[in-house]
């Protein structure tokens, strides 16, 4: 795999989380949150001449690309006295954000009735990501374009978005693009962690003591490109929840019952797996107790019974016909 340059041009993939719902807990508001964020992506842009920008917003029932925008959609949007670069990634972010959320209440009612208030469309959002990377990727033939995804997270984990989320994230492995997450507040993010450590990127909680603490792990964190990250000590992951999620209730699990065709996990034992429609066959072993094998040893039959552990039986679960 070739190295990355100092001269090689970079694509950035930004996932913004705009729920309403999930922001309302927030101590930083979402109108101050963008405006840090506008300056993180215009310092982006400035970098360098050749640097690429996608904006993506995501809601409970929607999921937006916000820049780049169509010469129709650019020549309605407000003219602001900046650079032209930067008024169109700004004034679209804003004006896409603001849409989003007049039409949030209403779509969410018919869309998605499974998510709840507090979590949003971060897989769909993804894979639109990975789309325009590919996109990018494919249209630049004599020259390597480094890609990589800064997800910001404001919402819950959505148990049924895991396997959509899932693909995206083995996906993105696949195409060698990093996925930074940057935690606004909350809880940590189980599968955004999975996310960051699968693909090499960085999992990053913001202090909620000091309103400009976004900007400061924007800029300091998550500005530098594949070239630059070499060179420099970034926060590394040291504690990576790896629970997952069940493929029947869709609950975030510690142990779990796991196909042997198609690795789906339950958390409950199935005759027949709902994912690939597998029967499985189940044999009971029961261990034989102390005084049995006690037995066993008095009459010369040593190995003949295998010493007991415990007086419960061990199901095992193999694919087959069911009995």
């Amino acid at each position: 795999m070739a190295e990355p340059l100092e001269t090689d041009p970079s694509l950035l993939a930004v996932v913004l989380d705009v729920n309403a719902r999930a922001w309302l807990s927030s101590p930083l508001a979402l109108e101050d949150a963008l405006q840090q964020i506008i300056i993180f992506l215009n310092a982006y842009l400035a970098l360098k001449q050749e640097n690429r920008l996608v904006v993506l917003a995501a809601t409970k029932g929607e999921c937006r690309c916000l820049y780049p925008v169509d010469r129709m959609r650019a020549a309605s949007l407000p003219n602001i006295q900046v650079y032209e670069q930067f008024r169109m990634a700004d004034a679209s972010l804003l004006s896409g954000v603001q849409s989003m959320l007049d039409g949030a209440e209403s779509e969410a009612a018919d869309i998605n009735r499974g998510v709840e208030e507090k979590q949003s469309l971060i897989s769909r959002a993804l894979s639109m990501a990975l789309c325009h990377i590919h996109k990018a990727s494919e249209a630049s033939k004599t020259y390597k374009v480094w890609s990589r995804i800064l997800v910001l997270s404001a919402a819950d984990d959505s148990p049924r978005e895991y396997i959509a989320l899932m693909n995206s994230i083995f996906a993105a492995q696949k195409l060698s693009v990093l996925i930074d997450i940057c935690k606004v507040f909350g809880q940590d993010s189980v599968f955004l962690q999975q996310a960051a450590d699968i693909t090499g990127g960085n999992y990053l909680k913001v202090s909620t003591t000091n309103k400009d603490s976004l900007l400061q792990t924007l800029m300091f964190s998550c500005l530098a490109d594949h070239f630059t990250r070499d060179i420099l000590y970034l926060p590394n992951n040291e504690l990576i929840d790896f629970r997952t999620t069940c493929f029947c209730h869709r609950k975030v699990v510690d142990i779990g019952f796991v196909c042997s065709v198609c690795l789906s996990i339950f958390c409950k034992m199935a005759p027949v797996c709902s994912t690939c429609h597998t029967k499985f066959s189940f044999k009971i072993v029961r261990q034989d107790s102390a005084a049995q094998q006690n037995d066993g040893l008095q009459n010369g039959t040593n190995g003949a019974v295998k010493p007991a552990t415990n007086a419960l039986s061990t199901l095992l679960l193999s694919p087959g016909h069911s009995a």
